[in-house]
């Protein structure tokens, strides 16, 4: 045996770099093409179907208008619960799984798959939150019965879409800080539907600075919108803080 032969291949030697579009195309099919996140989808379509059609029932028995806007504005609470998972289950794949281990090595940097993440579980988020728009518009042809039944439909799609983002971005930085699938549920569901009532109750003028929907509400606009610097200091501290410890982590972890 030569001793060419025993010298060990040089690391990446003849290998490319994988592009940030493939990275993104592989984090989708982690999140999507396993049957436990299939389920869970189909869960989620079935839950926001059940909701529109329920809701377009109850406003038709009340002699309520069926419209477009009120239907994509009735699952307020889907879309805070909801989007959350999906960018948990996003941020969580590979950690709750181990393998990082495997991944890791065939890249030339991390921070490409953790932004690539971040991405993937906002395009599925946003795919979600289409079929939703999808049923409304359906249901409302249906039984609006007019031309009206699409007013408003514009601010509806736009406050809709920023509303399920934020929400997904939400879960994603709190994943990505906390690193764990059933910590990071949890976390999201105690601050989602107790911490932020806490806050109101217990801090009532820093609720503005502190509450995780604060930029929601800037969404919904009216004379009770938060100002720019309490939207500034929410996002701060639930997104912004949380996504930078777990980018750090990413980078300096073991795997």
């Amino acid at each position: 045996m030569s001793q060419s032969t025993l010298q060990p291949a040089p690391l990446h030697q003849n290998t490319r770099q994988v592009g940030f579009t493939r990275l993104v195309a592989v984090e989708i099919r982690k999140l999507a093409d396993t049957r436990s996140s299939l389920a869970i989808f189909a869960v989620l379509a079935f839950i926001a179907l059940a909701l529109v059609v329920g809701f377009a029932v109850i406003s038709t028995n009340q002699g309520t208008p069926v419209t477009f806007a009120s239907l994509a504005g009735s699952i307020g609470l889907f879309t805070t619960l909801a989007m959350p998972l999906i960018g948990i289950m996003g941020m969580t794949s590979d950690t709750a799984h181990r393998t990082t281990l495997v991944y890791y090595p065939l890249l030339r940097g991390r921070a490409g798959q953790f932004w690539a993440k971040v991405l993937a579980a906002a395009l599925l988020a946003a795919a979600l939150q289409f079929f939703v728009f999808l049923l409304s518009a359906v249901v409302a042809a249906a039984l609006g019965g007019g031309a009206g039944a699409f007013d408003g439909a514009g601010q509806e799609l736009w406050d809709g879409l920023a509303s399920c983002l934020l929400s997904t971005m939400f879960g994603v930085a709190i994943a990505a800080a906390i690193r764990r699938t059933a910590l990071a549920i949890t976390t999201v569901i105690l601050v989602s539907l107790v911490g932020n009532g806490l806050i109101l109750s217990l801090l009532p003028d820093a609720s503005g600075y502190l509450s995780t929907i604060t930029a929601v509400g800037a969404l919904l606009g009216g004379p009770d919108a938060p100002t720019a610097l309490e939207v500034a200091s929410s996002l701060t501290l639930w997104y912004l803080i949380p996504l930078g410890i777990g980018w750090w982590i990413t980078e300096k972890s073991e795997a």
